[in-house]
């Protein structure tokens, strides 16, 4: 009986390592998964909780133009300016990152909300 086992012992151990290796494998290959997917998640949340705060920041940048540029019929650009500026500057304060395109519609956003309340 030894000496089959002794005979075994090799194809069994090169099978039980094999074995442990694909196992190892798959077990890393799901927390990679799995880490990537939580990243995901993490930054979904993130970006919603920005995107809350680039809409406010907008909001106060619109009713800011529009008190700068009351009494200006013809400032649509100036108060466009004005409230582009005021976003960039209070996102960069807070070290959000977003490109003019995302400001600009954030702006707008805001103008028609307002409209909408008025």
């Amino acid at each position: 009986m030894n000496d089959v086992w002794e005979a075994v012992q090799p194809q069994v151990t090169t099978v039980i390592i094999t074995v442990v290796g694909i196992l190892v494998t798959v077990v890393l290959s799901m927390l990679a998964l799995l880490q990537t997917r939580v990243k995901l998640w993490i930054d979904s949340k993130t970006s919603v909780a920005q995107r809350e705060i680039i809409h406010k920041i907008a909001a106060e940048a619109y009713a800011y133009a529009e008190k700068e540029y009351k009494n200006q019929s013809s400032a649509s650009n100036l108060k466009l300016n004005a409230a582009f500026s005021y976003t960039s500057d209070r996102l960069g304060k807070v070290g959000i990152k977003v490109t003019p395109e995302e400001i600009k519609g954030a702006i707008e956003k805001a103008v028609q909300d307002y409209k909408k309340a008025s």
